[in-house]
């Protein structure tokens, strides 16, 4: 694959309204511009109050007629390193068709504030220690990670058409018979096709829900820099 020279961002605001996240998306782009990895200044793709699954369609759908090369998921209610976006691009421009960062599920119970990255072979959510143990030239691979802080290939999305023929994103899984959150749809396809998907370990967002923020460690800089 190509460097990626033109990007897009998709956003889902569904009303969610966090200042933070703004301000972290308005640092990450700006550290993104500084770093003179792309040359044409990320295209915002927006969805407001679609459906998840709706949403990222039409993301996708845009994006693929602007001929962009990846497009990168960052979810509204996360609060992001400035540099995660330089980050995400440089895996990407590595070879890795679909790369994300780490952040936690948010809850009114800390016991459920696990990763949303599942481990090869695993029938369980990773722990931060497993995926840098196991982490190879700064990336671990994962057989799913939330898609919500990630960057994936037009070419991903061009091969799923071609070989799956239906949605790229869906809240219900016909297959399994079960409702799912169209990232996990996805990801499903993604493992069906043998695409791979590696995480970095150490790039971390806050899951900033209702019930508070949520980081991957408690030192987090994003803590102390945007939570008032």
């Amino acid at each position: 694959m190509k460097p990626i020279e033109k990007l897009g961002i998709g956003l889902l605001y569904f009303n969610k309204g966090l200042q933070q996240f703004e301000w972290a998306l308005q640092n990450a782009v700006a550290t993104l511009g500084l770093s003179g990895l792309v040359d044409v200044a990320p295209v915002p793709i927006v969805q407001d109050g679609a459906g998840s699954d709706f949403g990222r369609e039409r993301v996708v759908n845009e994006a693929l007629e602007r001929e962009l090369d990846a497009v990168i998921w960052i979810d509204t209610d996360l609060i992001i390193p400035r540099d995660a976006i330089v980050r995400l691009v440089k895996m990407s421009n590595a070879g890795w068709p679909i790369a994300a960062g780490l952040y936690r599920k948010h809850g009114f119970d800390p016991a459920d504030h696990h990763l949303l990255t599942l481990m090869p072979g695993a029938n369980r959510w990773a722990t931060l220690e497993e995926l840098r143990a196991a982490a190879e030239g700064g990336v671990t691979r994962v057989d799913m990670s939330a898609g919500g802080f990630s960057i994936v290939r037009r070419e991903v999305y061009d091969t799923m058409r071609k070989k799956i023929k239906g949605p790229w994103y869906c809240n219900y899984d016909w297959e399994r018979g079960d409702w799912c959150i169209e990232d996990t749809f996805f990801m499903r396809r993604v493992h069906a096709l043998k695409i791979p998907v590696v995480v970095d370990p150490e790039l971390h967002a806050v899951h900033w829900g209702r019930y508070g923020p949520v980081p991957v460690t408690p030192d987090a800089p994003e803590m102390a820099e945007y939570v008032l």
